[in-house]
């Protein structure tokens, strides 16, 4: 299993952040390769399901999701969710007030099987990708933000 983490500042309230951010219906808008969800069950909160395409190194990955757990925590939100399907894993929002913004921290464990990606695969060059393409998400999500 690998491990990916990050975090970012946004210059926004952390609610505000937080509501936009959990809502299933924008994700497609500033998470990379990301598809609209299908069959959609729920507005983000816990026990919210869904079916999903994750575009990422010239495919198509059918993702299911769905999230385990949202809420206060301290100051701040979580969400955390369960990844099946092409791959499996676990990914954890924390939404955090800091100096009249957000910090958003960003935790992902995944499983790529090698099936994914044929034996050719280079495992460092996909880990490479899946920290670039997180950092873009987290850009996206930041501009679309901090934008009125």
């Amino acid at each position: 299993m690998w491990s990916l983490k990050k975090s970012i500042f946004i210059d926004r309230r952390v609610g505000e952040v937080y509501q936009f951010a959990t809502n299933p219906k924008h994700w497609y808008q500033w998470y990379a390769g990301l598809s609209e969800a299908e069959n959609l069950k729920g507005r983000g909160g816990k026990s919210t399901s869904m079916d999903l395409m994750y575009f990422f190194f010239g495919r198509s990955l059918e993702l299911h999701l769905i999230v385990v757990e949202n809420g206060r925590i301290e100051e701040g939100y979580v969400w955390r969710c369960l990844i099946s399907g092409a791959f499996d894993g676990n990914q954890t929002w924390k939404y955090s007030p800091v100096e009249n913004g957000t910090e958003v921290q960003f935790e992902m464990d995944y499983d790529l099987p090698g099936s994914i990606f044929g034996k050719v695969a280079n495992t460092l060059y996909i880990k490479k990708l899946m920290n670039n393409s997180m950092e873009q998400t987290l850009q996206n999500l930041k501009d679309i933000s901090e934008s009125d």
